[in-house]
């Protein structure tokens, strides 16, 4: 009953002063939140604050810092100056070196993006047809999910999700316009956007498969809609994404064998070898074989041998497996699902496109979560926003997604937001179970089992009443 009635209110017509309101809270909400919890993740913090001490051109090459408390640069040139260098900046600017203070003016900093990705999140509910975007966005700004991971904890992956929303919205709005002009200043924002998220964290890697699919039906509405002056477009776009990525990723000095690539350089030379222990503090299916979260993940758990022949598999490498063949399905059905709406209809239905896409972006971080060794508690951070705004919109709009199914995803991002908090302070004697890694294991390996036979009925249903 209750749920029809707060289904009813977000359908309604648009009110002015209450999306006023609302708007003015959300952007206010993150500043509030640091106000309140005087709580952060040291460590993070003091280690950009060490990269500092070593600021130059040949930081990766000279920054040699003590990589058990303070591990070398080992995020991509953006990330790299997003975190450290904007903290070298804050000193500078303000003439101050005490950590605590600079950690404050860091933390607002980050602030600044969470209220922009609340904007973002308004505009991708705009998109996906919300009467009332601004409470969506407002409802998925409050879920603990969704703000613990960027200022209150002190790291730049609400920075990531900045440049991850960005850039989707704007491959998105480049569909939906009928000047090609138009269309193609949106192209050209996404491929930046996206060149910026791609070289700020190395979690993006995660998010390729759906930039495919997505940049994949962007080539098809271009070609289809605009021939060649699509194709133009296309090519430039694609120019113009491969220019920035080289420069922006060649802005600091590497050794010589990475070909002046900080990407490069942070997944083979080092600073991307996280899945060599079972886990760094957050959460996996590997967490049922009872070992200490962080022993060696190459230690085999099963042995196969049929006379001489004999086969080993151990955590690493069948993490590797499971989230390989749970990621080639979600690209097969989805391929299935976009040929047959986009090809074999007459009309697009973009909305549905956009939903399914975004369902499918969360389902890929959603799996690296659940089946990869080496995951950090704040991994799901980017995932989540997008299958929250989904769950809502299959609900709203009545395809597969009941009630119980939409309330049972926010009720996991909210216990996975207090895990993570559960790391910065010490939550209610109640809440003990939200701390415990293998119950957030369990969780998310039943909402993943869950939210993948949704998928498997939204991709082969027979009535999906798109508009």
């Amino acid at each position: 009953m209750y749920i029809k009635k707060i289904n009813k209110w977000i359908q309604q017509p648009k009110n002015n002063y209450v999306n006023l309101f609302l708007t003015l809270f959300g952007l206010t909400l993150p500043f509030l939140f640091l106000t309140f919890i005087d709580v952060y993740f040291q460590k993070d913090v003091e280690t950009f604050n060490a990269w500092t001490s070593c600021w130059s051109e040949k930081i990766y090459i000279d920054c040699k810092i003590d990589t058990e408390h303070y591990p070398y640069p080992n995020y991509p040139a953006i990330g790299l100056i997003l975190s450290a260098g904007v903290f070298r900046a804050i000193s500078s600017i303000s003439g101050n070196e005490d950590l605590n203070t600079l950690t404050s003016y860091f933390r607002y900093y980050l602030a600044f993006f969470d209220a922009l990705n609340f904007l973002l999140l308004i505009s991708l509910a705009k998109l996906l047809n919300f009467r009332f975007p601004v409470l969506i966005a407002l409802i998925l700004l409050i879920v603990p999910s969704t703000w613990v991971g960027g200022a209150i904890w002190g790291q730049i992956d609400n920075i990531s999700l900045f440049f991850g929303l960005f850039s989707s919205i704007c491959f998105f709005k480049s569909w939906s316009l009928n000047k090609v002009w138009k269309n193609g200043i949106w192209l050209l924002l996404g491929s930046l956007n996206l060149c910026l998220y791609l070289l700020t964290k190395q979690l993006a890697i995660f998010s390729i498969p759906f930039f495919f699919l997505l940049l994949g039906i962007t080539i098809y509405k271009f070609l289809k809609y605009f021939n060649r002056l699509g194709l133009f477009w296309l090519i430039g776009s694609l120019i113009f994404f491969i220019l920035c990525f080289r420069y922006l990723d060649g802005l600091f000095e590497v050794p010589s064998q990475f070909y002046n690539s900080s990407y490069l350089f942070v997944w083979l030379g080092g600073g991307s070898s996280h899945g060599d222990q079972i886990s760094g503090n957050g959460f996996n299916i590997w967490m049922f074989l009872g070992r200490d979260m962080h022993s060696s993940s190459s230690v085999p758990f099963f042995t196969w041998q049929i006379g001489n022949f004999k086969e080993e598999m151990n955590p690493h490498q069948g993490g590797i497996v499971l989230y390989a063949l749970c990621l080639f399905f979600l690209l097969f059905t989805c391929l299935r699902e976009i040929y047959l709406v986009v090809i074999r209809r007459r009309e697009t239905p973009s909305v549905y496109l956009i939903a399914l896409l975004c369902l499918f972006h969360g389902l890929s971080h959603l799996a690296f979560n659940v089946f990869l060794t080496g995951t950090h508690e704040r991994y799901l951070y980017l995932g989540y926003p997008f299958l929250l705004i989904t769950a809502i919109w299959f609900y709203v709009n009545h395809i597969v997604f009941s009630w119980q199914s939409t309330i049972f995803c926010v009720f996991a991002a909210i216990v996975y937001g207090c895990f993570v908090y559960s790391i910065l302070a010490q939550l209610p004697g109640l809440l003990f179970a939200f701390q415990r890694h293998e119950f957030l294991a369990s969780l998310h390996l039943f909402l993943l089992i869950v939210l993948l036979d949704l998928w498997v009925k939204i991709c082969y249903s027979s009535k999906n009443n798109l508009s």
